[in-house]
């Protein structure tokens, strides 16, 4: 039985199935699409990247002739062609091409264009590139050992830096938040605690479209470009800081990606591909190849998260101490800011009277890390889970209802100091036990039954904007400066409208524009699309209600900065089966219980749900980079073990209804709600089953053998 098959929608919603299917869908089936790599403006050369094959080294040379000399090359061009400002997101410490040293495995250290694509290739491996080694940091221990060689000599100098010069050599960050010794007191007199540290491991985002990317200089010297990039209106910025330039010279054309997951959001090689448009006179185009991509771009976080926490002899939590340790590569600016802990501190769904957090991020000879579903929210949700599991299991009491007697009520302040509009944990929690079924497991196996919580708010920051431009015809088209990164966003968009005007979905066309087109949008990214449409979509209805002429478009832009705290809570409950003579393990169902409000277009919610739990299933049980010494070794999707629909358990959901969401829509968060919290269910599971308790991801027959048989 696949996947799709097994998916059974408990309580699905209320009245019929919902709107048609999604706007990209025929022409995604048919092959029509055109993704960036489709595209050739007239003239086009090509980009490849001469790469690092050291994790720290002094440049000593870089001898170009023989890549230069071959036919069909335009040029070769190391850092002393390029500008000298470095790049990124937040911090920007990125230089555009590896200058004087490098520091780590893949990063570019010159470029080569060509007339093709496989000239440029061949051209580059012909670059002679002479190191002379430094001492290297690639783990976190490492580069925070007293005595450790610094990845950057000073890189509280760099544009964004949230560091000090007095600071540890390798912090990029440090976040310590609470009141410490009282948290410490309240441990120390608790009845039980727990005391253990988790360990993740990095993984890729796992996208089927490469990173990639058109630039053009135009004769009015302006810079085009075409590239997969969620956040075209923040890259604008970011290459006007690198590049110099106004950000009026920049225009980004629309261009729908081939999947996100958090991936698409840095520059990526934006910087260096403009610039060899301007070093050759062309047009070019860079296209990673997978193993590129999955050794040098910007794959998750890895983590070492200490949590210690305490309950009373009833079981309710009584304080507890977070400190997490990330691995954020070379280079700080491929993850938004410098400052901020992301989710990994996000244990809403709990009361926690005393709290003590402890976040640092730091600098390795390691690929830069960015951005993943629900940043920082797996690596910490499985931890908190996991110490959460562990402490029911040493108060004696059984872990459901060891979390229902923690759950936050109405009248709470959460752990980041507001009162949410509401809590339902129990009603999820409910509803997640009253579905519950257990599978059949093979013969001699082990069997086992986890639970894990995770609660994650509707984003209220909300910056975008569109244009209404009605047609001839009477139907109305939808002009968005939102990229679609695959998840129907624009579809939501046409739903939206059709219900705002009283049209039918066939009335309706939906168009992404430039960024000279519209003027601003926050991307696509944090579980905020779904949300700012649902605030913006208020002001523009009322706007196309009020226009002058009926043949006038109307452009609204929107902005809000607050709003109200709305929370949604996912619980899972997973079964495993277990073979105790080999540590075989089946993950034989994952149910998901969501706390919704409205839902827009049906299909494309249960496709978040679906989608989700199946990458936190990959990252609780197969995936890994394999990293060693700064190495990627897992270089290709055959030794990067993405879930197939063989590998994927039953899936079941339920929906629980009423929720209050945000906007007129009545919407709630659902794409970063539901895989946090799946590698913890996974391993409470598997410590049911066995007794044993696993506390590294991924969970492997390897590991479960190991904990088994000493």
């Amino acid at each position: 039985m696949t996947s799709t098959d097994a998916r059974e929608v408990v309580q699905g919603p209320r009245g019929a199935e919902g709107p048609p299917g999604r706007l990209d869908a025929r022409a995604k089936a048919s092959g029509s699409f055109r993704y960036v790599a489709d595209l050739l403006p007239p003239g086009t050369a090509y980009g490849a990247v001469v790469r690092s094959a050291s994790p720290h080294a002094t440049i000593v040379r870089i001898d170009i002739s023989e890549a230069l000399a071959q036919p069909g090359v335009i040029g070769v061009y190391t850092a002393a062609d390029v500008t000298e400002a470095t790049y990124g997101r937040g911090l920007r410490d990125a230089p555009v091409l590896a200058r004087g040293k490098v520091r780590f495995v893949g990063e570019p250290v010159a470029a080569v264009v060509a007339e093709t694509r496989q000239i440029a290739e061949a051209a580059a491996a012909l670059v002679d590139v002479e190191y002379d080694e430094l001492p290297a940091v690639t783990t976190i221990e490492a580069a925070l050992a007293p005595d450790a060689p610094r990845v950057h000599d000073t890189p509280w100098e760099y544009p964004g830096a949230a560091v000090n010069e007095g600071d540890p050599g390798n912090w990029i960050f440090h976040h310590d938040h609470g009141d410490r010794e009282a948290v410490e007191e309240a441990l120390r007199t608790s009845q039980h605690v727990v005391d253990e540290t988790y360990r993740l491991q990095s993984v890729h985002q796992g996208y089927l479209e490469t990173q990639a990317c058109i630039a053009q200089w135009g004769d009015d010297g302006r810079l085009q470009l075409w590239l997969t990039n969620k956040s075209p209106y923040a890259l604008r910025t970011q290459l006007s800081a690198c590049l110099g330039i106004d950000q009026s010279e920049i225009d980004i054309r629309p261009a729908p990606i081939g999947g996100d997951f958090g991936g698409k959001g840095s520059p990526e090689h934006a910087p260096l591909c403009a610039e060899l448009a301007r070093l050759s006179g062309r047009p070019v185009k860079m296209v990673l190849r997978y193993n590129e991509d999955l050794t040098a771009t910007n794959p998750r976080h890895p983590a070492i998260i200490r949590v210690r926490v305490g309950c009373d002899e009833g079981g309710r939590l009584t304080a507890m101490d977070l400190n997490a340790t990330f691995n954020a590569g070379a280079y700080g600016g491929f993850t938004p800011r410098a400052p901020g802990p992301h989710g990994v501190a996000e244990i809403d769904a709990y009361r926690v009277p005393l709290m003590a957090t402890e976040i640092t991020r730091v600098y390795t000879n390691a690929v830069p890390r960015g951005n993943m579903r629900a940043p920082g929210a797996p690596q910490g949700n499985f931890a908190i889970e996991s110490a959460v599991d562990e402490l029911a299991r040493a108060a004696g009491i059984e872990p459901a209802e060891f979390r229902r007697r923690n759950f936050v009520r109405q009248e709470d302040i959460g752990t980041e100091g507001y009162h949410w509009v509401e809590y339902r944990g129990n009603e999820t929690l409910n509803a997640a036990l009253d579905a519950y079924r257990e599978l059949p497991v093979p013969d001699g196996w082990l069997n086992g039954r986890g639970i894990s919580v995770f609660c994650h708010s509707t984003p209220v920051v909300a910056s975008t904007s569109l244009r209404l431009v009605p047609l001839p015809d009477g139907r109305v088209r939808v002009e968005l400066p939102i990229t679609e990164t695959g998840t129907g966003s624009h579809t939501v968009a046409r739903e939206l409208v059709c219900d705002g005007i009283g049209l039918r979905s066939d009335e309706v066309e939906v168009a992404q524009v430039g960024t000279d087109d519209l003027p601003q949008d926050a991307g696509a990214g944090g579980s905020r699309v779904t949300a700012s449409l649902a605030y913006m979509m208020d002001d523009a209805m009322k706007a196309w209600r009020n226009r002058l002429r009926d043949d006038e478009p109307v452009t609204v832009k929107f902005s809000q900065d607050s709003g109200p705290q709305v929370g949604s809570y996912c619980i899972h409950i997973a079964q495993v089966a277990i073979d105790p003579e080999t540590g075989q393990m089946k993950v034989l169902q994952i149910l998901t219980a969501v706390d919704v409000a409205a839902i827009i277009n049906q299909k494309a919610h249960q496709m978040q749900i679906d989608g989700a739990v199946t990458m936190g299933f990959g990252y609780a049980c197969l995936e890994d980079l394999d990293e060693d010494e700064g190495q990627v070794w897992a270089a290709t999707l055959g030794e990067f073990k993405l879930p197939s629909v063989q590998d994927v358990p039953v899936l079941r959901t339920v929906l629980v209804h009423g929720g209050i969401g945000v906007g007129a829509a009545n919407v709630k968060n659902i794409g970063e709600t539901c895989n946090p919290g799946v590698g913890a269910v996974i391993a409470n599971a598997v410590a049911d089953a066995t007794g044993k308790r696993l506390r590294q991801l991924p969970i492997t027959a390897q590991r479960i053998y190991g904990a088994l048989h000493g």
